[in-house]
């Protein structure tokens, strides 16, 4: 009881730490006003509810139903990402068994007009789902959902995967991101999969060995670590992993301030263009940040920029040729198309020599393969 009582006190700290910049209150579902002794209990996690009569669920360690702890519980055995707790909910289910559950939290504050957010949610496929399935994705709005709106299935949620793919990790816990610039207003995320059931991709899932249980009939997910976070008060917004388990389009940004005084140059040196494995291909995400750093180079045509490419050591020990190179090439044509000077662009290619982080896993290496700026004359 004691080391439980000292898990949760070391969780809370870890959650306010978090929490500063977050505009989710209780991001990975630490705060429960109750013990959790049931299912559909998301109401007791302190910010969180269900807009439809199907509520989500909240696992806990301290939960007193054994069903609902972690990190073994009904739907299979997974460690939190943060602290000790996690909700759940059902993304899809065959012939529509069991109706969908949805999360719901309202920020701690309304978002701003044209500002940019880093918008995250990590999730993990249940052990004991019988199948996966795509659409998952959080939508952004100024009031809160009602069921109503929910059943007609036109809702478009603004964050979703690029390719909007299956999700069937069992293992580890894979992140669903995306910048969003606000409308202005916009004070509730709701999480759930919002499109018709013919719409919804789904696959088998077979049962992992070691692992008892019957298997739900559907896909139920664990959500973990959601976050909201206005990219002028953050360096980055690591978004996505790909098929092998990359992170792709990973956004490293400072929004354009629109202040007569401001030092623009700030704004091209903190942002990063990021390439999955062996490409110098740019994303979409990407190439809204080129046209923003095209856009301040026309406003300052005197400036020059260096433009670097950079490598991870993994990749540049099996591909031929340079890529950063090659990728820095790519960036300076991508803003000479939007309206740069290619005269003020200087071009490098730096291999694997300057990582930016020594981290050997495969999320930390994608932070390598980077293109990155520097302003190296204003006049």
């Amino acid at each position: 009881m004691k080391n439980l009582f000292l898990a949760t006190i070391m969780s809370a700290i870890t959650v306010i730490s978090f929490a500063q910049g977050n505009m989710i209150q209780n991001g990975s579902f630490e705060t429960v006003s109750k013990k959790i002794k049931a299912g559909g209990m998301i109401d007791y996690a302190t910010g969180w509810s269900s807009p439809t009569d199907n509520k989500a669920d909240v696992f806990s360690a301290s939960a007193k139903s054994d069903e609902y702890k972690t990190p073994a519980n009904l739907y299979g055995d997974t460690d939190p990402l943060e602290g000790i707790n996690y909700a759940g909910v059902i993304m899809y289910s065959y012939k529509d068994d069991a109706p969908r559950q949805y999360l719901q939290a309202q920020l701690t504050e309304k978002m701003k007009e044209d500002k940019v957010y880093c918008v995250k949610m990590n999730v993990m496929l249940s052990m004991l789902s019988k199948y996966s399935s795509n659409s998952i994705g959080i939508y952004i709005s100024k009031k809160p959902l009602t069921p109503e709106e929910i059943e007609t299935y036109n809702i478009e949620p603004q964050i979703i995967h690029s390719q909007n793919r299956i999700f069937d990790e069992q293992f580890d816990w894979e992140p669903i991101c995306q910048t969003y610039i606000a409308d202005g207003g916009e004070e509730y995320i709701t999480i759930g999969n919002f499109a018709a059931t013919e719409a919804t991709e789904n696959e088998k899932v077979k049962k992992p060995k070691g692992i008892t249980g019957t298997q739900a009939r559907g896909a139920y997910y664990y959500i973990d670590d959601v976050s909201v976070m206005n990219m002028a008060g953050v360096e980055s917004c690591e978004c996505e992993l790909d098929a092998g388990g990359n992170a792709i389009n990973v956004v490293y940004s400072l929004e354009t301030s629109t202040d007569m005084d401001s030092d623009v140059s700030q704004d091209i040196e903190r942002t990063r263009v990021y390439f999955d494995d062996g490409s110098d291909v740019i994303s979409e995400l990407a190439m809204a940040d080129i046209i923003k750093i095209a856009e301040i180079l026309k406003e300052h045509p005197k400036y020059k920029v260096k433009v670097v490419g950079h490598t991870d050591p993994v990749e540049e020990a099996k591909v031929t040729g340079n890529v950063s190179l090659n990728r820095a090439n790519a960036v300076r044509d991508a803003l000479v198309e939007n309206g740069a000077s290619e005269g003020k662009l200087l071009v490098v290619g730096v291999q694997d020599f300057e990582p930016i982080t020594p981290d050997a896993t495969s999320a930390g290496q994608a932070q390598n393969r980077r293109v990155m700026f520097t302003v190296i004359s204003k006049n």
